[in-house]
């Protein structure tokens, strides 16, 4: 038991009385709540497609699919990031090639992407990592320059702006996640948008047996099921409602963070102007970052590194990547602490994290 966990799900009387309704109303797979929860992801994002999936790493899946990745295809990756990211350009036959990050955001060096293109890259896919917007303007011209597609990995961005437009729907195709540790969730479960009408119409299809439209048993193409219930869109639903809420209060309890930590030794993710943010943990960087996880958790802290590096993750050897390939992500992973921002918690916890946090350092 902890006195302060990593994430708290943001969940309230709201939700529990819209899945009593979806129950009463005996529809509980895609019914009115999965449209009223379409219309809502539309009304935030402004995307002309959104198709609802059961998680964020199909979502990856299906939109990658969708783009027609295929056997020894490749696709370029940011180093440092879940590897929810990678797994499904493998399961398609293709292969994750990483590229390096940026000291201060942790997105993508858009700079060292063009050396690893080749003949055989089908597409890019920027992870907008912690909250933030990689910067998509050089990303985009370099993908128009190759004739590459962009599938934007917003996972833990949704709701975030790049100069104006919603990480998403920037690129070819983006995906969220609902997670239960993400800004809005419903437990599990995903979203692809897209403003393609050729790519909306291949998602349409694959994700629902192969067919445009449910009820019939005439399937002219191949697809599998990746439809989500309406008792998770019923919690998205009630998410959503409060989504300004749950925002504000995360923002604000990263500013609370940086000012109790200010003069201490402690790095904090760099925030760019052309993105806006609604942090996804908050996470920092320390020179003694097993000895501050230790003191947090003998203190009833529950900590949680940051993402270990793709190239170092042993599903990945058969890459023959070296160790020391990607010093930035390498470096970010050996300091890096996420520390909990989720709405609902106080501020005498942050003081608390803060204060174990001085006292170890």
């Amino acid at each position: 038991m902890y006195k302060i966990y990593q994430i708290k799900p943001f969940i309230g009387k709201e939700e529990i009385m819209n899945v009593q309704d979806a129950l009463n109303d005996k529809w509980i797979t895609e019914g009115n709540y999965a449209n009223e929860f379409i219309e809502k992801i539309k009304e935030i994002t402004k995307a002309k497609y959104v198709f609802l999936v059961p998680n964020g790493t199909l979502a990856i899946y299906l939109s990658l699919a969708s783009l027609d990745v295929r056997q020894k295809d490749e696709v370029i990756i940011p180093d440092f990031t879940f590897n929810a990211s990678s797994s499904p350009v493998r399961f398609l036959g293709g292969k994750p090639v990483f590229v390096d990050v940026n000291d201060g955001d942790f997105n993508i060096d858009v700079s060292k992407i063009e050396e690893s293109i080749n003949v055989r890259t089908k597409a890019i896919m920027p992870v907008h990592i912690y909250g933030q917007c990689c910067d998509m303007s050089p990303l985009l011209e370099l993908a128009e320059k190759h004739g590459l597609k962009v599938i934007e990995d917003s996972a833990e961005a949704f709701g975030v702006k790049y100069n104006g437009k919603s990480a998403g729907t920037i690129g070819d195709v983006g995906v969220y996640s609902f997670f239960a540790d993400k800004t809005v969730t419903t437990g599990e479960g995903g979203a692809i948008v897209t403003n393609d009408d050729e790519l909306a119409l291949k998602i349409k299809i694959m994700r629902n047996q192969g067919r445009e439209k449910s009820g019939s048993f005439k399937h002219p193409h191949i697809g599998m099921n990746f439809r989500m219930t309406d008792l998770q869109c019923a919690v998205g639903c009630a998410q959503l409602d409060k989504f300004n809420e749950i925002r504000f209060e995360k923002i604000e309890n990263f500013i609370y963070y940086k000012s109790l930590l200010e003069d201490c030794d402690v790095r904090f993710i760099e925030i760019n102007k052309y993105s806006t943010f609604i942090p996804f943990r908050v996470p920092i960087r320390v020179n003694k970052k097993e000895k501050v996880m230790d003191y947090l958790e003998e203190n009833e802290v529950q900590t949680r590194s940051v993402f270990y590096p793709l190239h170092r993750q042993p599903c990945w050897r058969y890459l023959d990547y070296k160790k020391n390939d990607f010093p930035v992500s390498n470096n970010i992973f050996n300091e890096g602490i996420c520390l909990p921002v989720y709405p609902g918690l106080k501020d005498y916890e942050i003081e608390y994290i803060c204060e174990k946090i001085i006292e170890v350092l």
